[in-house]
């Protein structure tokens, strides 16, 4: 239950939008995954609610409130969550869609660099993250995720 929790963590951890301003769509995107590695760093569950869309699915079949449900128990079973995240692919297929491949580490020390993971306990895993334009935010409408390697934040 405790990994179901940390992918899970890190799938919300990823759903954190960005308002609009006079960036492009992938500066958004990328200052909205910047912003989520803080969030879920600040166990902040609301924060990352406010940025999970209400239609909100991932590939385990969780909606926006359980997902939210989960991340609220990882947080209290864990005092300290680091986060270390690596872009591996963004595109903007259309307008108002965004798909981004990211790589995650989570562990409860701090992660400064790749390097790092190779003397540290962490959970590491790939999502493939959908996001979508709602009024000028981008949320995350899904998530998929397998496990990564270190190398694979190379």
């Amino acid at each position: 239950m405790l990994s179901a929790m940390r992918w899970m963590l890190a799938a919300l951890a990823l759903a954190l939008g960005c308002s609009r301003g006079s960036e492009t769509p992938e500066e958004q995107v990328r200052g909205v995954l910047a912003a989520l590695e803080a969030a879920a760093e600040a166990r902040d569950v609301g924060a990352l609610g406010e940025h999970l869309s209400k239609s909100y699915r991932d590939a385990q079949g969780n909606d926006r409130s359980s997902a939210l449900g989960i991340a609220t128990a990882h947080f209290m079973r864990n005092s300290s969550v680091y986060v270390l995240s690596h872009v591996a692919a963004l595109e903007i297929p259309e307008p108002g869609a965004a798909r981004a491949e990211v790589v995650v580490a989570l562990a409860g020390t701090p992660i400064r660099e790749p390097g790092d993971l190779l003397g540290l306990r962490a959970d590491l895993y790939r999502f493939d993250l959908r996001l979508r334009d709602e009024g000028g935010t981008w949320r995350v409408i899904s998530a998929a995720w397998q496990p990564a390697t270190p190398s694979d934040f190379e």
